[in-house]
């Protein structure tokens, strides 16, 4: 499919990379402390950024693609590259059944990187997708402004 400007690239990388984070996520296990309207991995959104240029008026209006972004809570981000620290100890107080306050230790945490999101960008090949269509319609726009110039000369 030809697409005709860099928004229409836009929605289909989003689709694209969405559908193949939600693959890749569909398999995690939901949080067992997780309260309801609490953020999950499994809701992550890809959104990008598009920026518009020119006018409406005169026909120079124009859309590019500035950056393709995943959103999801930060625990999926810390579970992608993994943790590997000593966290500090402290005071918790706990309110139900009844309140109580208790303190813990100092402890080592480490848990392994499961790099979910590279693979997901790897196998929905929006890279090549974007790279190849953007690089299309600028090189379009390129040739299109050269000739426009050209014209402009020879008159």
């Amino acid at each position: 499919m030809a697409y005709n400007d860099e928004k229409e690239v836009a929605i289909r990388a989003e689709q694209m990379l969405g559908t193949a984070l939600r693959s890749k996520t569909s398999s995690f296990a939901d949080h067992i402390n997780r309260r309801e309207g609490e953020p999950s991995i499994k809701d992550a959104i890809v959104k990008s950024t598009v920026k518009p240029y020119g006018k409406v008026r005169n026909g120079t209006k124009k859309f590019y693609l500035r950056s393709l972004s995943i959103k999801m809570a930060k625990h999926g981000f810390i579970q992608n590259a993994g943790v590997n620290t000593t966290r500090s100890g402290g005071t918790r107080t706990r309110h139900n059944p009844q309140e109580t306050t208790y303190g813990f230790k100092s402890h080592i945490m480490k848990m392994n990187a499961q790099p979910f999101i590279e693979e997901a960008i790897e196998s929905s090949n929006v890279k090549e997708f974007v790279m190849s269509e953007v690089t299309r319609l600028r090189n379009e726009e390129i040739v299109l402004n050269i000739r426009n110039i050209v014209e402009s000369i020879r008159r």
